[in-house]
């Protein structure tokens, strides 16, 4: 049996719209933080981790080439949400959500090195955040904050990463541990060629999605279609470019021991 993790959020649907069941593999779902440390533990065969878990224990896991979840831009579901301007975040309090290593990692990236903000971090909830100055949001908690008033300025990570670097932000990828690439490869390379078929069947489907997922969220439909737009799924050269910045700044920050390569599994 392939063990599987797959983020519990919208903007995750078009890529698993069009999969199927079967009975090789099982399905778990979770938030970010919830799969890497699953896959880290060796409770799951392979799952969509995010890129700064992959970055922390590359030397355990492979990846699955061309998947990711990413942005080119703005995606929507990455906020720092404000109660005072931007520029006037140094000393002051920021909650961060626990789903999400990455998110957690960009944040400080952007606010010390891109911008010279030296704000005070504390892990925590939203209604943990509600004296404090700034809150980190992602997925799904996110899209529902966008809609409240109770915030005077929200900024979207990943477009504020495009404007400093001009390049796309890879948020997680697919990867696979070692150890079950060698005695499970026939059925990592079924499931692989079903997720390439399920995010095509997604990519052509999106308007049925975003009707179908807008019960989730505060969006409307509309709304739900342009958030869905706006989320990237493959890995592309560019892609894999941006994680090499990424994870260079991580480990000039050291926030990881030492720079990772990015391995892929080969499914021919």
């Amino acid at each position: 049996m392939l063990n599987i993790g797959l983020v519990s959020y919208l903007n995750t649907a078009p890529l698993i719209w069009g999969l199927e069941k079967r009975a090789s593999w099982q399905i778990f779902e979770g938030h970010p933080t919830e799969l890497n440390f699953n896959l880290a533990s060796g409770k799951l065969d392979m799952a969509l981790i995010s890129s700064f878990e992959y970055a922390l224990n590359a030397e355990k896991y492979l990846l699955l080439p061309d998947i990711s979840i990413s942005a080119t831009g703005r995606v929507g579901s990455v906020i720092l949400f404000t109660r005072l301007p931007f520029e006037k975040l140094s000393s002051q309090e920021i909650v961060l959500t626990r789903a999400s290593a990455t998110s957690v990692a960009l944040l400080k990236l952007l606010l010390e090195d891109f911008c010279a903000l030296r704000p005070v971090y504390r892990t925590g909830t939203y209604e943990e955040s509600l004296k404090s100055s700034a809150y980190l949001a992602i997925g799904d908690e996110a899209l529902v904050l966008r809609g409240r008033n109770n915030f005077i300025e929200s900024h979207d990570l990943a477009a504020l990463w495009m404007e400093h670097t001009r390049l796309p932000f890879v948020f997680a990828v697919f990867a696979i541990r070692k150890e079950a690439w060698q005695s499970k490869r026939k059925e990592i390379i079924a499931f692989a060629r079903e997720l390439y078929f399920s995010r095509a069947k997604g990519a052509a489907a999106l308007c049925q999605i975003a009707s179908s997922c807008q019960r989730l969220t505060t969006l409307g439909k509309d709304e739900c279609l342009v958030y869905l737009k706006g989320i990237e799924y493959d890995l592309s050269g560019l892609k894999q470019e941006a994680l090499r910045v990424f994870f260079r700044h991580l480990a000039r920050r050291r926030e990881i021991p030492r720079l990772p390569e990015l391995k892929f599994v080969e499914l021919t």
